[in-house]
């Protein structure tokens, strides 16, 4: 089977925009990610954080639970980090959900003992809003909740 250089340059062309669009979401995820967890001790700044809310609920619940959450995070994360707010990101998860909607997960590990991992909703062209946070202690991690290989 012969390929012309121009298919194959064609089909290069593909891959390469295919792989920037997903590197799009991804850069846009991981900045706002590191945003959040640079501000992880001021609950106050995070109420302004950009994330998915709820519509089943009064805004005025959602925001006594989401402020709630953010403070028992704050909280959680100085009893068993300390000061300490070093944070690396572990791993990327490309999720196809229940609806079809594509959305990224970010797992990241801070001081080397919690888990986190931020869900995003990928919007528009090329946005991403934090739709949830998963903490949990490193070792408590299910090994299922997400699988290694890519979905989209």
């Amino acid at each position: 089977m012969k390929i012309s250089v121009p298919s194959l340059i064609l089909f290069g062309i593909l891959l390469f925009s295919g792989s920037c669009v997903s590197n799009v979401y991804e850069r846009k995820a991981r900045a706002d990610a590191e945003s959040f967890l640079k501000n992880v001790d001021s609950p106050e700044v995070l109420m302004k954080h950009p994330m998915v809310e709820p519509d089943d609920i009064p805004k005025v619940f959602a925001e006594q639970n989401k402020k709630r959450n953010l403070e028992s995070l704050k909280s959680s994360i100085q009893k068993i980090c300390g000061t300490s707010r070093d944070y690396k990101l572990v791993e990327t998860f490309r999720k196809i959900g229940d609806d079809d909607k594509k959305f990224l997960a970010l797992e990241y590990e801070l001081c080397n003992q919690i888990t986190i991992i931020l869900g995003y909703d990928l919007v528009g062209e090329d946005g991403v809003i934090l739709q949830s946070i998963w903490p949990m202690n490193k070792e408590d991690r299910p090994k299922e909740i997400f699988a290694k290989e890519k979905s989209w």
